[in-house]
């Protein structure tokens, strides 16, 4: 099938779309070339039918592939899985993988899309949480926990992007070349990373005296990383998307924090980490 007669896919988000998981998925698609279209449903819908037939977690994103499957389509949930879909169905050139000819990167790039689903989101998460959400204010030894092991998980790409940075320069390639988790081009796994890194001011707010982040000092490699991805036309578009729906959106998230004992309120919002010039 002709990528020009494909039928746009489906993605469910929920309003106002700051959430980062969803556009893991969106920005894959972007990046790929493939038509979409986002399904807003509000938190409040997410865990009861219709939407739980579409993903029994309920949370989002899930996607509906009307071209692929029988008539009603391909239906998956969980970003990890979704993306691997994508990819492995669409991405006939190679644009954002490695083949069999490039064997151990093609398998290397599934550790690192594992890493970010493992532990930067769950991590992120967990320190967004404890910081903004938590019904117990300045809960230092949770806001710590996962401050310190969100910042462990940012060292560990750190550390990887520096050794690919002293293999460009043993090889005399400019400083501002590009470096990526693996191999020589960004791939699906440096891009399942880019939502959850616009959240970094909003999992580090400056308001936070006790647990703060200096990005460009503490994790250069990791801060220039995130900018160049940040950059590309097409995240650029998506980002800049998801920038216009949290502005003109309402935020659905409120029905949630309010029916929860253990939540208090939602963080102010902070603009995205390399949008907009920031």
């Amino acid at each position: 099938m002709e990528e020009k007669l494909l039928l746009p896919i489906k993605v469910y988000n929920a309003p106002h779309g700051q959430g980062p998981n969803p556009w893991k998925v969106i920005i894959v698609l972007a990046e790929l070339g493939l038509p979409y279209e986002i399904a807003w449903i509000p938190y409040g819908e997410m865990k009861s039918e219709p939407y739980t037939l579409l993903n029994p977690n309920g949370r989002v994103p899930a996607m509906v592939d009307p071209n692929r499957g029988g008539a009603g389509g391909v239906t998956l949930w969980e970003s990890g899985a979704i993306i691997n879909y994508l990819i492995a169905t669409y991405d006939r050139e190679g644009r954002l993988r490695y083949g069999d000819d490039r064997l151990e990167e093609k398998w290397l790039l599934q550790s690192w899309l594992m890493f970010q689903m493992s532990g930067q989101g769950p991590m992120f998460g967990q320190k967004v949480w404890f910081t903004h959400l938590h019904i117990e204010p300045n809960l230092r030894t949770a806001i710590d926990r996962y401050g310190n092991e969100a910042k462990r998980i940012m060292g560990v790409v750190e550390a990887t992007l520096r050794k690919q940075r002293q293999k460009l320069q043993a090889e005399q390639q400019a400083e501002e070349t590009p470096v990526w988790l693996v191999g020589d081009k960004c791939t699906y796994a440096d891009l399942a990373f880019v939502p959850w890194n616009t959240l970094l001011d909003t999992v580090f707010p400056r308001s936070d005296a006790g647990m703060t982040l200096d990005l460009a000092r503490e994790f250069p490699e990791y801060n220039r990383w995130h900018r160049n991805m940040a950059a590309r036309p097409a995240v650029r578009g998506v980002l800049a998307h998801r920038e216009e729906c949290i502005r003109t959106m309402t935020n659905t998230s409120f029905q949630v924090v309010e029916r929860q004992a253990d939540a208090a309120k939602l963080p102010e919002y902070e603009p995205s980490v390399g949008v907009g010039g920031n």
